[in-house]
């Protein structure tokens, strides 16, 4: 996919609340044909804001999620999958980011063995851009 965000380490993910609020956070992102996947924690905010809009932004930024001036903001909508279609989309952004995705893979595994949260479903995002 030749599309700018396809190559983007970080993407600023905008989606919003019930009130219209928007809450911007910064994930990876790679590439899945037409679309673009994400992968999330399905007790996460952005699961929970997703349950009730498909509506939402995305925009190339830094690590921090700041996103430098005169960046495109990209149209989309965003939808929660889990199990197969999100191993999916792990595979993917696994493809992407590499070694850095494996070390960071290893971080969660030790704090999912080891902290409150256990047996989640794998869930993950995928974007579609507005035509």
């Amino acid at each position: 996919m030749n599309h700018p965000i396809a190559s983007a380490k970080y993407v600023s993910f905008v989606s919003y609340r019930r009130d219209g609020t928007p809450v911007a956070t910064p994930v990876w992102i790679a590439p899945l044909g037409n679309d673009f996947g994400f992968t999330i924690d399905n007790a996460s905010g952005k699961a929970k804001r997703l349950a009730h809009t498909n509506r939402a932004t995305i925009q190339q930024c830094d690590v921090k999620g700041k996103v430098a001036e005169g960046t495109p903001v990209y149209l989309c909508t965003a939808r929660v999958v889990l199990n197969g279609d999100a191993e999916i989309v792990r595979d993917a952004v696994a493809n992407k980011y590499g070694v850095t995705y494996k070390v960071f893979s290893i971080y969660l595994w030790f704090t999912e063995r080891f902290g409150k949260k256990k047996h989640q479903p794998e869930t993950a995002v995928i974007v579609s851009l507005a035509s």
